[in-house]
């Protein structure tokens, strides 16, 4: 009599390694589809160590090898090619998919920035708010000389600004913040004899170019940014533990809602 199992551990793996989709996602700014395969607990493991080592460089690192491993777009086009949230609203729905009804969040109280624990978050309150295409986003600069065509943030645009904070060791967060804000500039023309030319400008010339505008000038990008406020909203009934501040819609931070 032959005891040898029909199936074996490389059976097992073979079924597990098998690329079946979970569910889709309608991307909040393309409209186009992208399709998730379930997380793998291995890989949630490796997220929390990059989280306990607080390298944030790290942390974006493993999200970006999730979103690789376990997500395809419709249209086959590159993963940098994402919106910023486009890439979060993926992350948040694998890690809906990945829960129940509820899960716990901590939520830093912008009032007094006590750190709350164990928070309760309903995933039935999450909600996608789509990309309003009628917003007006070309502005005028330099007295009509200058003309900028602006657009949500990508993932490849925002890595290479990453990519020169972490060089240039910038740990403030409003400076952060602030150059991340020239990655919104799609295109820029310049008007010679009455003709509009486009300017090729590197990320590095972006943020040059970003960061010699005037106060009144910043405030139409910053206007454009405010208008066009679209993605994944995490609104939950917020009471700080500590000083009792309280919001009925505050708004959870995507990034600490996946890795709860």
């Amino acid at each position: 009599m032959n005891d040898k199992p029909f199936f074996d551990i490389k059976d097992l793996k073979k079924v597990q390694s098998d690329h079946h989709f979970e569910f889709s996602v309608d991307l909040c700014y393309s409209g186009r589809k992208a399709f998730v395969r379930p997380l793998k607990i291995k890989d949630k493991k490796e997220l929390l160590k990059a989280i306990e080592s607080k390298d944030e460089k790290l942390v974006q690192k493993v999200l970006d090898e999730i979103i690789l491993k376990y997500v395809e777009l419709e249209d086959n086009r590159p993963l940098d090619d994402l919106t910023v949230q486009e890439r979060y609203q993926i992350l948040a729905e694998i890690r809906r998919a990945a829960s129940g009804d509820t899960i716990k969040i901590v939520h830093q109280c912008p009032n007094c920035e006590h750190l709350n624990k164990d928070l309760i978050f309903d995933l039935k309150n999450i909600i996608i708010k789509p990309y309003d295409f009628n917003i007006e986003n070309k502005i005028s600069l330099f007295n009509g000389n200058v003309e900028i065509v602006l657009g949500p943030l990508r993932r490849e645009e925002e890595k290479k600004i990453e990519k020169i904070i972490f060089d240039k060791k910038i740990q403030s967060t409003s400076e952060r913040q602030f150059l991340l804000m020239a990655g919104f500039i799609q295109n820029v023309f310049i008007k010679k004899d009455d003709i509009y030319g486009e300017v090729k400008l590197k990320t590095e010339e972006k943020i040059e170019f970003f960061e010699n505008l005037s106060s009144s000038e910043l405030d139409k990008i910053i206007d454009y940014i405010k208008k066009s406020d679209y993605g994944v909203k995490l609104p939950f009934h917020f009471k700080c533990e500590k000083c009792s501040y309280e919001n009925t819609q505050e708004e959870a931070n995507v990034a600490v809602f996946f890795i709860s």
